[in-house]
């Protein structure tokens, strides 16, 4: 799997690798289980994932990949509202700021996060790689609005104090 840490952390390491026979294909996927706010250590949630998604090939989605113990499951509909900050975050990271050699985290980015992580991106096919560009092209735009209403929303609440 495509991570590393600097320091290497041993804590950061996940328990299982990143599966890769479900219908969604990571392309960048986070070991999220240290950070999962206050479920860090003891849940279920192994991955943060951005790439194809399940439902079409040809777009890019976010997924929470979690492992019961026995399997990968597919029930991430719901979930704690500190990883959809989580997921935002590494989204943007991603879709935003990805170097040649992938993505740096800087440390603290997460909870109990004291090293930079980077993540390279996983080995896909020409196609599908084809796929996840094109679709990151396409709607550049539509996902930087998105971010900057988000950035104006926290801009304006930091500045009365309320974050």
């Amino acid at each position: 799997m495509p991570f590393t840490s600097t320091p290497r952390n041993p804590n950061y390491e996940p328990s299982e690798q990143l599966p890769q026979h479900l219908g969604h294909r990571p392309v960048y996927a986070l070991p999220y289980e240290y950070f999962d706010g206050i479920y860090a250590g003891d849940t279920d949630t192994r991955y943060i994932s951005v790439g194809l998604s399940q439902w079409d090939p040809d777009e890019v989605s976010v997924k929470i990949m979690r492992h019961t113990g026995n399997k990968w499951t597919r029930l991430a509909e719901e979930m704690p509202l500190h990883r959809a900050i989580d997921m935002t975050l590494f989204l943007t990271k991603v879709i935003f700021d990805p170097q040649k050699a992938g993505v740096r985290i800087p440390n603290g980015t997460f909870l109990n996060q004291d090293a930079d992580i980077s993540i390279t991106p996983e080995t896909r096919s020409y196609g599908e790689m084809s796929s996840y560009s094109a679709f990151l092209s396409e709607h550049s735009g539509l996902l930087r609005d998105r971010l900057n209403a988000l950035a104006d929303v926290l801009v304006s609440l930091r500045e009365k104090g309320q974050i």
